[in-house]
């Protein structure tokens, strides 16, 4: 089975391509060989280089454009690109009335002052504690920089983004799932989706609701989580 996989790996050679669409923006559109299990983003111009062979599964995904799946030809490899075509994500509303009620606010009805900033709880906390424009007259900003408090604020408000992300895994896998799935023990799941939120790549994955970028780099961060978990 080891000299299978070995000689499999061996056979892959890079392969040039280039995404083709009546949009410009073709830059980090992800390009994943699902057979092999590895990932590359297109450049500017939607150009791309991956290590594939013939018959393997590329998948092209990105959120402004339809996903589109290839099956990789020996054809594929030569002088010339291959081009894969993609079309532009296109949302069909029903008919709707749109009543413009964008007049009525907090600032319009009196119960804030006009042109205020609006903040998240974790930065209307930091704001306050660093912000001298919010407390000019006041010795709050001194002494939390004196007791380190600003920077205690600081790291709750990343904390804050990070708890996002570890709720919107929730929704796409349960603890038995990731146990079932992804073989971690039951009893490190929580350490394992602390580890995934702060890989920069799935972050972004999510936050753009590229689900399936998303679900494929979660299978690459745990195998390298089970083996911090051996080490």
């Amino acid at each position: 089975m080891l000299s299978s996989f070995f000689l499999s790996a061996q056979e892959r050679k890079p392969l040039d391509g280039k995404v083709t669409s009546d949009s410009d923006e073709l830059e980090g559109i992800y390009v994943i060989n699902k057979t092999a299990e590895i990932s590359v983003a297109t450049s500017r111009g939607g150009y791309f280089t991956i290590s594939a062979q013939p018959n393997d599964t590329l998948i092209f995904s990105a959120t402004q454009f339809e996903a589109v799946q290839v099956v990789v030809k020996e054809s594929d490899f030569g002088e010339d690109l291959l081009f894969v075509p993609m079309k532009t994500m296109v949302h069909e509303l029903d008919a709707v009335v749109l009543t413009d009620y964008r007049h009525i606010n907090a600032e319009s009805l009196g119960l804030v002052p006009r042109g205020q900033k609006q903040y998240t709880p974790s930065e209307r906390k930091l704001a306050t504690a660093s912000a001298w424009k919010m407390n000019p007259m006041g010795l709050d900003p001194v002494i939390n920089a004196i007791t380190g408090r600003t920077a205690v604020l600081k790291k709750a408000a990343e904390t804050a983004k990070k708890e996002d992300l570890m709720e919107k895994i929730s929704y796409i896998y349960s603890e038995e799932d990731i146990v079932s799935q992804f073989k971690i023990p039951l009893e490190y799941v929580r350490g394992f989706i602390f580890y995934v939120v702060e890989n920069k790549q799935f972050a972004l994955a999510l936050r753009e609701k590229n689900l399936t970028m998303a679900k494929f780099l979660l299978g690459e961060l745990s195998v390298k989580y089970l083996e911090l978990l051996k080490e």
